[in-house]
């Protein structure tokens, strides 16, 4: 873990109290240091002050933004400064924290950083395409827009990763399928920034926005006075794409007519700007992604094989919600954190009932639905939060009731209530602990207590000592 601060007294503070973890500490006192340690070594966590000397936080991950080097980078901030902590998130912080730093909440922080590691490594990172990517990739891989991680930990994502890890560093073409929301720009992201082309430009095409009259032209360029109002040069979307990476979300809703004119460019790798007379020459990686079966538009003639065949050299397919859902608690997470610092709000705490309920639910709307719906457990609270998704999704019924021992045994026995109640309480905190990974700060959260409460409930019930998170 790399720890950038300039105060002394925070750096020895946080070098006793990580003194007997299984972390490797680096600490250096200003940003200018910190950046160039990482031009020397990776991490897979930084922990980042925000009011530097010199060269600040937000300016320091704009610098590591490209390579990724720093890993998930944790903000800390003065109280009193949560517009910054909104500044942090939104410029591709992982988290914030706020001075003085608790040092629970910090060793939770590292642990829940470790057991990541390890889960990315089973999905392959020792694998052979990993040991020969150029330097910084492990830490800059699978990582979205502002630095936002692919999240989760289920086989189905630990599947996806370890696929993407295998065609990330080549330039083969890519074709993402998957149902809306599932978060297949993510993935393109995140293929584009642990590729050899990440200092070049993600260009994204929405095919569905570009009319098709105007297809030619946007994508291609023009010269001037090719047409009316054509006053000056312009370069198309795929020249800007020069030595990066061309992103074509929804490509399965191009014209047949402009399929033909993008099917050319991908061939020759050469494009005419319209009004021209000469081609120009592009070099770019091509990632697609549709959420049709474009075999199916094949074999009706509104999809061209030949295109197929050219985007479909490698194929990458993004789980729906309901079939990942032992990563929603962790996404749920991630989401009303994000949502409360932009709102500057309290992230709600989530109780075990309503956490069921959302786990019922079959979530169609994927991803996008879920952030949806934790933004407005957010702004509106998580009672009136759920009552407005339960009316948007027809459902009708109250909270599912959480499954709780009988005090009267089958026998008719009555049993006494403090081993009824010590029993309850054992199976709700190994439940939450289960849901969020073992994240104790999480699971605090969604049991509605605080962590000083949880953690003499885990000590009373010995639950630390015979429990192991992988």
């Amino acid at each position: 873990m790399l720890h950038v601060e300039d105060e002394r007294n925070t750096r020895l503070m946080v070098k006793d109290l990580l003194g007997g973890a299984p972390v490797t500490l680096v600490q250096v006192g200003s940003a200018e240091e910190g950046l160039a340690t990482l031009e020397r070594e990776a991490f897979d966590l930084t922990l980042l002050d925000w009011t530097l000397p010199g060269l600040d936080g937000g300016r320091f991950l704009e610098a590591v933004r490209d390579h990724g080097r720093a890993g998930r980078v944790v903000v800390l901030t003065a109280v009193g400064t949560l517009e910054r902590a909104r500044e942090a998130m939104r410029a591709g912080a992982y988290d914030f924290m706020v001075k003085p730093v608790d040092p629970d909440a910090l060793l939770d922080l590292v642990d829940k950083a470790a057991r990541s590691v390890a889960l990315l490594d089973q999905a392959g990172r020792a694998g052979p395409a990993v040991a020969q990517a150029p330097a910084g990739v492990v830490g800059r891989r699978l990582a979205g827009p502002a630095g936002e991680a692919i999240i989760g930990h289920s086989p189905e994502v630990r599947d996806l990763r370890a696929r993407l890890e295998l065609v990330a560093t080549s330039d083969a073409s890519v074709l993402i399928v998957g149902e809306s929301g599932t978060g297949k720009e993510l993935v393109a992201r995140a293929l584009h920034e642990a590729s050899g082309r990440h200092r070049g430009r993600l260009v994204v095409v929405n095919c569905a926005a570009v009319p098709d009259t105007l297809f030619e032209a946007e994508l291609f360029g023009h010269r001037k006075g090719a047409f009316t109002g054509a006053s000056a040069d312009r370069p198309g979307l795929v020249e800007l794409a020069h030595q990066g990476t061309l992103f074509l979300d929804e490509v399965g809703e191009l014209a047949p007519v402009s399929q033909a004119k993008l099917l050319r460019v991908l061939q020759e790798r050469r494009v005419r700007r319209v009004g021209d007379t000469k081609d120009q020459p592009v070099d770019l990686r091509v990632i697609a992604a549709t959420n049709r079966d474009l075999e199916q538009e094949v074999d009706r003639g509104a999809f061209r094989q030949d295109l197929l065949y050219r985007l479909d050299v490698v194929r990458i397919e993004v789980p729906p919600l309901r079939e990942r859902k032992a990563d929603l608690p962790e996404l749920l997470d991630h989401f009303l954190r994000l949502h409360a610092a932009a709102y500057d709000r309290p992230a709600p705490a989530i109780d075990d009932a309503t956490l069921r309920e959302l786990l019922a639910f079959d979530w169609p709307g994927n991803i996008r639905e879920l952030e949806n719906a934790a933004k407005r457990l957010v702004l509106l609270g998580p009672v009136a939060g759920l009552a407005e998704l339960r009316r948007r999704r027809g459902h009708a019924s109250g909270p599912v009731a959480a499954v709780t021992p009988s005090p009267r045994p089958a026998d008719g026995a009555v049993r006494p209530l403090d081993d009824v109640v010590r029993e309850a309480t054992r199976g709700a905190i190994l439940a939450a602990l289960a849901a969020v990974g073992g994240s104790r700060t999480n699971a605090a959260q969604l049991l509605g207590v605080s962590r000083k409460t949880l953690f003499n409930k885990m000590r009373e019930l010995g639950i630390q000592e015979e429990t192991h998170w992988s």
